[in-house]
């Protein structure tokens, strides 16, 4: 038998493959290549459908509770996917009819109107789809304030113009009736029917027992279609569990607030404590343990009265989690339902070897090439002093000097960020005389920038308290913020450098500032300035590691102190550094040491340089 003489085959296809994709792309962007194989096949199976009708147009009929191709029953309602239902029913569609020469890009922008809170045919409008026609369900309004009615067909609508010309008083009736309560209306109906009391009463009665059996049929039907969609909802939550059971053998029990009340042995032996020990204890306290990662439900509360977040909270070794997620995934049917999933077993202590031996590499191949690199420089540095200012060579020095400095600056940023990694930053605090602090910064940096046609000034507000800080590491803290606007100012420029004492609530604290006239920071990129290996100003980036302001962060908050910036892209940046006052030795905070972190145990400053 041909297509054109059973063409049942080609609809069924048609319909697989367009319900595959109406559910991909609400998985994936349209050009992967999985939504475009769906697209393609689908025009293909149109293309199929045209010839095999003469090049007839093919219309997909929802009506009621039967799926209808080219007005021929094909399935009932109750068979079809929710994404194809969804389509009909949001957009109030009734038939979807497509013309010769239906394209990949057609059914794409058909797809899309799943997303789209217009009206259907105005969003294919826009996208110029020609041979795509939608027929949506026509309402009328009802002047009397009911509820919006079906347009009548014009024979039903002539039929009622026909009775409401025989009965002159209809129109009366019906606006008595609609004031009336259920009862008062059929007794009003049986007095226009007859005079008869008991007449009447078996009107009533009888209307009364059709009502009945409408509404309980109507209500039949309604809870019927509920019951279907809570099974489908609670074989989702069967698979689901079915799939995270299968791959885990432990398993622990917790209260709403996350404390633990029962763990099996395997999840004992996982956590390595015993549930005595564990037991009444926050399930998130288990990312504190060796090589672990918790994934917890950000509500956990059994009530679901509204909608809950889909957030996630996860606690312990970042590296390992990752590794865990990146080796693991999860398979869905095509309606984004998760049934199954892949995973690649992690071994936890090569990782942490790798992680180690990383670390090793970074802290000693660093100080293999200081080494050296003093040495060159302090060699160069004599040639210059010895050369004319006017050799020819002067300029070629100058700049082998700036470079070797350039390259002391990046592996001084390595250095500190191993010694961060592996918990061997340690600070000195001291009081210290922040004008002094403010004036050695300049002192160091003036050269470079002088050489860049830069106007680097300092200044200080009078009679500012001392700060108690390492006072090493905040000179190298306002030369990092220093260094980072020479690099993103023009010639020309400006920096101001300045020291000022904090008002109210930072009374506490005295302030730096380094403010240019550089090409400023975008407010997108403002957060991600201060991630490691990241360099951005006016969607530019410089040269370096991308580890100074992530250091630079660091080093200030460890200290006690807060670093803000303030900055327009086109209008320079204002990085403002506070750093606590010194009040006497015995008054003072200890400072946030840096030990030695057990994987899950993260510090926040472990947490913003990604360790």
């Amino acid at each position: 038998m041909t297509e054109a003489q059973d063409p049942k085959p080609l609809w069924f296809s048609f319909l697989k493959a367009f319900t595959r994709a109406l559910t991909q792309i609400n998985l994936y962007k349209p050009d992967h290549p999985q939504v475009r194989q769906a697209l393609d096949e689908g025009q293909a199976l149109l293309g199929r459908i045209s010839d095999a009708a003469g090049g007839a147009d093919f219309s997909v009929t929802l009506d009621n509770d039967k799926l209808l191709m080219n007005g021929t029953p094909l399935l009932t309602a109750d068979k079809l996917p929710n994404s194809l239902k969804n389509l009909y029913t949001r957009f109030r569609i009734q038939t979807i009819t497509f013309s010769r020469g239906v394209t990949g890009d057609d059914l794409l922008a058909l797809c899309q109107v799943q997303a789209y809170k217009g009206e259907a045919r105005d969003f294919l409008k826009e996208k110029g789809v020609e041979r795509i026609k939608l027929n949506e369900a026509v309402y009328a309004k009802v002047e009397a304030g009911g509820q919006p009615q079906p347009v009548q067909a014009p024979g039903q609508a002539g039929a009622v113009q026909a009775a409401a010309a025989a009965e002159p008083g209809a129109a009366k009736v019906a606006e008595a009736l609609a004031a009336q309560d259920l009862q008062s209306a059929l007794s009003t109906l049986a007095g226009r029917a007859t005079a008869d009391q008991d007449e009447q009463r078996k009107i009533i009665e009888l209307l009364t027992v059709k009502f009945k059996q409408e509404l309980e049929a109507a209500v039949g039907s309604a809870l019927a279609e509920v019951r279907r969609e809570k099974k489908k909802i609670e074989n989702d939550m069967v698979r689901t569990e079915s799939v995270m059971t299968s791959m885990a053998g432990g398993v622990v029990v917790v209260d709403r607030e996350g404390k633990i009340l029962m763990m099996n042995p395997e999840a004992e032996a996982i956590s390595g404590k015993p549930l005595a020990e564990l037991s009444g204890r926050k399930i998130m306290d288990l990312s504190q343990l060796e090589n672990q990662v918790v994934s917890l439900a950000k509500e956990i509360k059994p009530e679901s009265g509204t909608d809950i977040t889909k957030d996630v909270e996860r606690a312990g070794s970042t590296g390992l989690a990752e590794t865990v997620k990146r080796s693991t995934a999860i398979i869905q049917n095509e309606e984004g339902k998760i049934v199954g999933a892949v995973s690649v077993p992690t071994d936890a202590a090569k990782l942490k070897e790798f992680e180690q031996l990383q670390q090793d590499f970074i802290a000693n191949m660093t100080h293999e090439l200081r080494s050296p690199l003093t040495s060159i420089k302090a060699a160069l540095e004599i040639l210059g002093r010895e050369s004319s200012p006017s050799a020819p060579s002067r300029g070629i020095l100058n700049t082998a000097i700036r470079n070797t400095e350039r390259l002391n600056g990046i592996i001084t940023d390595i250095l500190d960020f191993s010694k961060l990694q592996s918990g061997k930053l340690v600070f000195h605090p001291e009081d210290a005389q922040p004008e002094e602090v403010a004036k050695e910064a300049v002192e160091a940096m003036r050269a470079w920038a002088s050489s860049k046609g830069l106007n680097l000034s300092v200044s200080s507000e009078p009679g500012l308290q001392r700060i108690y800080a390492d006072r090493r590491r905040t000179v190298q803290v306002l030369i990092n913020l220093i260094s980072n606007s020479i690099k993103f100012t023009p010639q020309g420029g400006s920096i101001k450098v300045s020291a000022d004492a904090g008002r109210d609530a930072m009374a506490g604290y005295v302030f730096f500032s380094v403010a240019d006239t550089g090409c400023g920071i975008k407010k997108e990129d403002q957060d991600k300035i201060f991630e490691k290996f990241v360099q951005v100003a006016a969607g530019e980036k410089a040269g370096g590691t991308g580890l100074g302001l992530a250091i630079t962060k660091a080093m200030i908050v460890l200290q006690g102190g807060k670093l803000s910036l303030e900055s327009e892209a086109g209008r320079g940046a204002t990085f403002r550094v506070a750093m606590p006052v010194f009040k006497g030795q015995g008054d003072q905070p200890v400072f946030e040491q840096v030990p030695e972190m057990k994987p899950g145990n993260k510090s926040w400053w472990q947490k913003l340089l990604g360790m």
